[in-house]
């Protein structure tokens, strides 16, 4: 005698089918800690869904991954990095200012290692699982086969078993990846990434960062502008973007962010190279009006207090 088939009622009962007002629905994220890039995807990565940050070489995907992981330790929240290119400098990351005693690292000699990591992971309830990069995972089976002999979609198979894994767990985890940016020439130049098509459907947030122009001191550079631009969002927004300054010391040098913030809501006023801030006097350089809000605590909260009322209205 065939069973009976359950009711609506039972489903819900079950806890199989909810209402749109549960809370599990609610999307929880975890910032970076840089108000611009934050404002731009909604206020930070999503738990339980998948995080790509890709680009080209030396555009700033890892330091983006560091910053988040470095605010969410400051939040008290358990972050492991999956270092799957041996980029780890503890000396950096301190300089970055990352406790390294908090911070786990994993060094997996496989793809299908790291993958057994995360899921591992992400079934304990890590809160940030990074991986870098998604591109540098290299399947087991690849390794195990003489060099002449070809796996043709090796690599995509296992990101794609990455990605299904975690959305079948549905964990409290957000899982941030980066990958590079190749130049595919088939019909028309066109940027792709490694590990297949499959990723850009599965994640969530996928960013695009990129390297634009040069950050120069006394004919030196100090850094660069990083653009990040939301290629896909599937909780937010797409195709918003920010610029950062990136400084070759290891931070986003915020004081500017404020001044470009200013400038644009017209409290700090420019004509020529001279610079008002609040209807004070004239000053000669961006760097001397940078400067008096460095040493005037002050007056620097008085700025930030209008692009605060600015943004209200």
């Amino acid at each position: 005698m065939p069973s009976k088939k359950p009711s609506l009622d039972d489903l819900v009962e079950k806890g199989v089918i909810r209402k749109g007002s549960d809370e599990r629905f609610i999307i929880r994220r975890i910032p970076f800690g840089i108000p611009d890039l934050d404002l731009v995807i909604n206020g930070g990565v999503p738990r339980s869904r998948i995080t790509i940050l890709t680009g080209e070489y030396s555009c700033g995907k890892t330091f983006l991954i560091q910053l988040l992981m470095k605010h969410a330790l400051e939040e008290e929240l358990q972050v492991v990095y999956i270092d799957a290119e041996r980029t780890y400098d503890p000396v950096w990351w301190e300089q970055i200012g990352i406790d390294t005693e908090k911070i786990l690292i994993a060094q997996p000699t496989t793809g299908d290692e790291a993958v057994n990591i995360v899921d591992s992971l992400a079934s304990g309830g890590v809160d940030v699982i990074a991986v870098d990069s998604l591109a540098a995972l290299v399947p087991a089976e690849v390794l195990e086969r003489k060099a002449e002999e070809k796996l043709i979609g090796a690599h995509a198979r296992l990101i794609n078993n990455l990605m299904q894994k975690m959305l079948a767990l549905n964990p409290s985890s957000a899982l941030v990846c980066t990958n590079q940016l190749r130049s595919s020439l088939g019909l028309g130049p066109m940027d792709t990434m490694p590990g297949g098509r499959g990723q850009m459907f599965f994640s969530s947030l996928i960013l695009r960062v990129h390297r634009e122009g040069w950050l120069e001191e006394k004919g030196k550079r100090v850094g660069f502008n990083m653009r990040v631009v939301v290629r896909k969002s599937k909780v937010g927004t797409p195709w918003k973007e920010c610029t950062l300054p990136f400084r070759f010391r290891g931070d986003i040098d915020l004081l500017a962010l404020l001044v470009e913030r200013a400038l644009e809501a017209n409290i700090i006023k420019q004509t020529g190279p001279w610079y008002t801030v609040l209807d004070q006097e004239k000053k000669l350089g961006r760097n001397t009006i940078m400067d008096d809000l460095r040493q005037d605590e002050e007056l620097k909260k008085r700025v930030q207090v209008a692009l605060g009322d600015y943004a209200d209205g």
